[in-house]
This record gives structure tokens, C-alpha cells and sequence, in this order.
């Protein structure tokens, strides 16, 4: 008997409510240790190879510990998670591809990480899309402006990401789900297809005076506000990926399940801008997405407040550094700081300095992470995907039963 929905949400909302600000040893994450599972672990070890592909929310950035370099994987994303034993339990004969990376679009998944995969997978998850369709370009036009080429640069940003999900998302999702599905096993393989989170509550018109805008010596009419209407557009935008997600995975068949924590997290008042909240807030109980300076229980937090190691190219933070020194190569006497001056690393001020495959990191350390999930919205998301594989546990046919699987191990 699987997770009923009371008990799902009521695990949720705990989760959510106490622990957003909260980084575990894995070992220690609240309901699911050995002795306190949503499941007897028997009942998943039928998942005996599985595989996470994605982008950076899939990579998990800034979540815990970095165990990756090239792609920015951190230890307590969902995948990561979800390997562990207090999840799928220990299994030393469960195999884990770990390909998801930052900055990767639907496409780049497909022919870099969907192409590497093994075969016979019984699960594989998967969170793309939002990179297909400009989202963090939006991030920069729309928010932070780390560089803002003209005034109306945030409508074109918005316009051009509303043509990207009409025109494009559709058939780049149906496309990469064609080349996962063959991928898996064909008895019980299944793709577990995770969508995004709205990032703003829109109960008020607190935030209406607030911009994020990062550059002080910007005049004041250029920088864009947290307003309401524009809060609601950029939240739509999120939901119709959702949208068109959630449509590629119901035209994919039955092998393929949408995984939506959305509700959850607005909910559970995890969001920007909640209902009488002054932003900039970024160590609030249950925010469940970093703002700059948002330091986890666990954190080293001198360590966020300077310029740590160089980033990948491609990925989400190096299109930061590239927004920053564009700016700074037009404007060396602005100052950068939304809140505060922040002092910049001398040495990597005005290039881009690629060497290789690396991006020289300019910023506090914490600017990589803004507008990704904390631990606990990981955590939300495992425990999503464990309901989920409980219900396909449930299903699997009477020659392929649990105990079955599980004997094989014996």
C-alpha cells in the first residue's frame, strides 16, 4: 500500500514549512531514514538502474555540497536524494548515471546526456525545458539586469520567451522523450518528468516598489520593479511550460509521468514576494529559492560572501559573468549591489577570461545560486518521485512482482 495523498501532503507541508533554510547530511534528511521510510525499501528495489538527466535544477545548484565540477551537481539534489539510503535504501547492486548539467538546454540533454545513457533503465528522471525557452535570460532582462542592453529589453525578453514556448518547447520535449523511451526497460521502465515552480506570490503589491536591479549606478527609471502584473506574467510563463511538459508527456504514453511540485511550494508559502514579506528576505523560514546572501544551516557562510572557484562554461553562472563584465567593459565606474557595494574580484574585472571549459568567477560565491531550489525543494521533489515510484511499484505485473525483483539480489 502506497503513500496516500493525506499523508503526502501532510509530509510536505513539514518539510516545506520547517526546513527550507535547513542543509542534512543525507544520512540525516527528517522521514525518510532507514527506520522511518514512506516504504519499506523492499518495495523499491525493483529499481536496480536509474538515471537523472537535466539542467541545473536537476543538477541541483547550490543545494549542500558540490560533488561535480563541469556540470555544477551538488549532493542534496533530488537525484542525489533519491540514491541515498534513506530513500531508495542501500542496494549495492543499484547502478546511478548522474548527467545532468547546468545550463543545459532540451536539445544539448538529448545529444550529451540522453546519448550516453545505458540501456534497460528502470527509471530515469528528468527536469528540461526552461533553458529552451530563455528563462534565465528573463532572470537578467526582467530582475537582476546584471546587463540591460536597452529600456524595453525586459518586454523583448518576455515576448521572445512566449514565441519559444508556442512555437519550439513542444517538439523539442516530444523529441527527447523519443530518444529516452527506448532507453528504458521495457517491462516497468519508467520517466519520471519533473516541472518548475512558480518563483513569485502575487497576494499583494508589497514587492511593487522593489527591484533586485544589481547595478547602483543605474539610473533609477531604468531599473525594472517586482509589480504585480509583472510578477503574474513571469509566473503564467512558468505554467505554461509546465503546460506544454506535462501535454509532451501524456502524448509519450504510459512510460512517462509528470512529476509537478509546483502547488506544493506556493502552498506552503515558499515563494518571492509572499503576502507581507519586505524582499530582499533571504534567509526567511520556508523560502524554498535562494536569493543573494540566503546562507543554509550548514553553509560556510564567509566562504558565499567571496569569489570562489571558477565556473563552467555554458552554464547558468557563467552567462552571469558574462551579463557582469559586459557591463563592466561599458561602464567601469558603476558599482554592483542591489542592497549593498560588493567588491568585486580586481583580478577578473572587465573579461571573460575563458580558458578552456572555465569562466572566471568575479561575484560572491552566493550570486551562482539565485532563483534555484534550496535543500528542502529538493527534498519535496524526492519525496514527490517516491510517492511516484510506489504507485508504479503497485503496478507491475504479477511475473514481475517486488519480492521477485528482490530475490534476485539473494
Amino acid at each position: 500500500m502506497f503513500f496516500s495523498q493525506f499523508r503526502l501532503c501532510h509530509v510536505v507541508a513539514l518539510v516545506l514549512a520547517t526546513s527550507c533554510n535547513v542543509t542534512w547530511a543525507k544520512e540525516q534528511v527528517p522521514l525518510n531514514t532507514k527506520h522511518n521510510s514512506p516504504q519499506p525499501l523492499r518495495q523499491y528495489s525493483w529499481v536496480r538502474s536509474f538515471a537523472s538527466i537535466g539542467d541545473s535544477y536537476a543538477a541541483g545548484l547550490g543545494a549542500g555540497n558540490r560533488i561535480d565540477w563541469s556540470c555544477s551537481r551538488y549532493d542534496h539534489s533530488y537525484p542525489s536524494l533519491l540514491n541515498s539510503n534513506g530513500f531508495l535504501g542501500e542496494n549495492p547492486n543499484r547502478t546511478h548515471q548522474y548527467l545532468a548539467c547546468s545550463g543545459a538546454t532540451s536539445e544539448e540533454v538529448l545529444v550529451k546526456q540522453a546519448s550516453a545513457l545505458d540501456d534497460d533503465l528502470d527509471v530515469i528522471t528528468v527536469s528540461a525545458g526552461g533553458n529552451d525557452v530563455g528563462l534565465s535570460i528573463i532572470m537578467n532582462q526582467c530582475i537582476y539586469q546584471f546587463f540591460m542592453s536597452k529600456t524595453d529589453a525586459c518586454e523583448d525578453a518576455l515576448n521572445e520567451t512566449w514565441s519559444k514556448i508556442e512555437n519550439d518547447l513542444s517538439g523539442n520535449l516530444t523529441a527527447l522523450l523519443d530518444v529516452l523511451k527506448p532507453k528504458l526497460n521495457k517491462g516497468h521502465g519508467k520517466i519520471y518528468y519533473t516541472g518548475y515552480a512558480r518563483f513569485f506570490a502575487t497576494d499583494d503589491e508589497i514587492c511593487d516598489n522593489v527591484t533586485w536591479a544589481v547595478w547602483s549606478y543605474e539610473s533609477q527609471s531604468a531599473k525594472q520593479f517586482l509589480t504585480l502584473e509583472r510578477r503574474k506574467i513571469m509566473n503564467d510563463m512558468v505554467q505554461a511550460v509546465n503546460k506544454k511538459i506535462e501535454e509532451a508527456v501524456h502524448k509519450a504514453g504510459d512510460q512517462v509521468i509528470f512529476v509537478d511540485y509546483d502547488s506544493f511550494v506556493a502552498e506552503n508559502k515558499g515563494r518571492f514576494c509572499e503576502a507581507g514579506v519586505i524582499e530582499p528576505d533571504p534567509n526567511r523560514n520556508g523560502l524554498c529559492f535562494y536569493e543573494w546572501k540566503t546562507v543554509d544551516t550548514g553553509d560556510n557562510s564567509t566562504a558565499l560572501h567571496h569569489a570562489g572557484d571558477d565556473v563552467p562554461k555554458g552554464s547558468f553562472e557563467s552567462d552571469i559573468v558574462e551579463w557582469t563584465n559586459k557591463t563592466l567593459q561599458e561602464h567601469p565606474d558603476w558599482k554592483f549591489g542591489p542592497d549593498e557595494e560588493v567588491e568585486l574580484d580586481a583580478d577578473k574585472k572587465g573579461g571573460r577570461q575563458v580558458i578552456g571549459d572555465t569562466v572566471s568567477w568575479l561575484l560572491p560565491d552566493f550570486w551562482k545560486r539565485v532563483f534555484h531550489l534550496r535543500p528542502a525543494g529538493h527534498l519535496l521533489i524526492a519525496h514527490l518521485l517516491m510517492s511516484k515510484l510506489a504507485e508504479t511499484a503497485s503496478k507491475i505485473s504479477a511475473s514481475e512482482t517486488v519480492e521477485g525483483y528482490a530475490s534476485r539480489d539473494d
